[in-house]
């Protein structure tokens, strides 16, 4: 008999259905990459030549390589991709794109970016892209109190 109350009792358990109010915060990652979007300098601010410096030296950035991937209709070229985490105040120093090309996904953070085309600094939040082509030239810089996030993908030569 207490053999059968207990089958009883485990299958009456099995129908119940229990509310926990479990609530779950969005990935803050996933949603950078969900919302995507291209970030450019306003139209009626873009000017040649509107900048040449930046930041200042390089400092407080961490460069990581996660994948490199031969061209193949280049064997000479690769696609790179690098993980950059820049420190509170860590600035990437002025530099071009003309012979590597490729854009920046700002993952998490945000970072202010002075460019050669743009009268005014560019302000990045996660989900924003950045497009590296020949003509840019640029300075970043982290100005908030938390480490920035940023996934570049590049074309570069093919290391020996």
């Amino acid at each position: 008999m207490r053999f059968a109350f207990l089958g009883v009792a485990l299958l009456a358990s099995a129908c119940v259905s229990v509310n926990a109010n479990v609530t779950t915060t969005p990935d803050a990652t996933l949603l950078a990459v969900q919302n995507a979007r291209v970030r450019e300098c306003p139209a009626e601010r873009v000017q040649a030549n509107a900048r040449t410096e930046g930041f200042g030296a390089q400092a407080g950035v961490v460069g990581e390589d996660i994948a490199l991937t031969p061209v193949a209709s280049d064997p000479t070229r690769a696609v790179r991709l690098r993980r950059l985490t820049i420190a509170p105040g860590g600035v990437i120093a002025w530099h071009d794109h003309t012979a590597v090309q490729g854009m920046a996904l700002m993952v998490s953070g945000e970072m202010v970016e002075l460019r050669n085309s743009c009268l005014d600094p560019i302000t990045y939040r996660a989900g924003d892209i950045a497009r590296e082509d020949a003509a840019t030239a640029h300075s970043w810089r982290n100005e908030t109190d938390a480490p920035a996030i940023v996934l570049v993908s590049h074309i570069v030569p093919l290391p020996r």
